[in-house]
């Protein structure tokens, strides 16, 4: 910013020396005003083409003065030019190894496809659930407002496997392709099932003929904005309690109620425990309301069931006691 001030008052004092110069000149030397600018900017850019020169005293006398203060005040203003130029690269280059170094230190992370109004607002709800991410999109415009917002972005196409690998989809828990093409989409999302077969990889789907091709590319999960949007809007004018619960339950920044997974692994200490008492007297307020099970979801639970490994236990609470059961994943 600083630089870009400089830049501007160089620019804005040498306009005003070329119009003094060339009003001066022509006053003096009788000149045309293309004269007078023809003979100015020879002066200042020190060509000296000789062709016309200032024949009257006070005329000599008013090119000497442009001839310091011009010439002075040009090479000032190109050296502030190159000056920013060379300062922006060398920023560039640094701001690139910085998020290099931070994304070599990432792991079980989500790759953001797409800094757009989608991949945005996936950044901030991730941000809140302190779940670590990085953006990569190939607008410029676009990660620079990102890392004005604090995110670590990643300049470049995310469809190409070279980018995926420098973001770590090897190490990556999940990819979220947000991109606003399907068709980049579809490529991002194949590109990725392939480098990291592993993956829980979620797209966006603009147009209802992607979706199913996205599934067949290897999304586990298709979100298309649109529908979602038409549903919630419907939804909102015949059932509006239970669409605000809804949305009180998945919203990261409300305190007093939350809903939360729990993945039960082989070495989790709640593997073949009771649900009674499952979390111990630490934990206040957190009740299993569901059990996820080989594809089915086990709704009526009794405190006598056991939590098996690979169970994915749906959890209501607040967000204080939620974050309290980390230890028991």
């Amino acid at each position: 910013m600083e630089s870009r001030l400089k830049i501007l008052i160089a620019l804005t004092s040498l306009v005003i020396i070329i119009v003094l110069s060339t009003i001066g000149l022509a006053y003096f030397e009788g000149w045309s005003a293309f004269t007078a600018l023809w003979v100015t900017m020879a002066t200042i850019t020190t060509t000296g083409y000789g062709d016309l020169v200032p024949l009257t005293y006070h005329g000599r006398v008013f090119a000497l003065i442009i001839m310091v203060c011009g010439i002075g005040l040009m090479t000032y203003t190109l050296l502030t030019f190159f000056t920013h130029l060379v300062e922006g690269q060398v920023s560039r280059i640094m701001r690139r190894d910085k998020t290099m170094e931070a994304i070599k230190r990432l792991d079980n992370h989500i790759i953001v496809c797409g800094a757009g109004r989608v991949g945005s607002n996936v950044a901030h709800v991730l941000l809140g659930e302190k779940a670590p991410f990085v953006l990569v999109d190939n607008d410029e415009e676009k990660v620079a407002e990102m890392e004005e917002a604090g995110h670590l972005v990643y300049l470049g196409d995310a469809s190409l496997d070279e980018v995926l690998i420098h973001l770590g989809i090897k190490r990556a828990r999940g990819v979220v392709a947000a991109l606003p093409d399907d068709a980049y989409n579809v490529y991002v999302t194949l590109s990725a099932r392939d480098l990291n077969p592993n993956l829980k990889i979620v797209a966006r789907a603009e147009k209802p003929e992607t979706i199913e091709k996205l599934h067949r590319a290897g999304a586990n999960k298709v979100i298309s904005p649109t529908q979602t949007g038409g549903y919630q809007l419907a939804m909102a004018m015949l059932k509006p309690v239970t669409v605000d619960l809804v949305d009180t339950l998945f919203t990261f920044a409300h305190q007093q109620l939350q809903l939360e997974e729990l993945l039960v692994t082989e070495t989790s200490p709640l593997a073949n425990q009771e649900l009674r008492g499952i979390f111990g007297k630490e934990v206040q307020g957190v009740r299993v309301i569901a059990i996820i099970r080989n594809n089915e979801v086990l709704m009526n639970i009794h405190g006598n069931d056991r939590v098996l490994p690979g169970d994915t236990m749906i959890l209501i609470g607040s967000r204080t006691a939620l974050e309290q059961i980390e230890f028991y994943s």
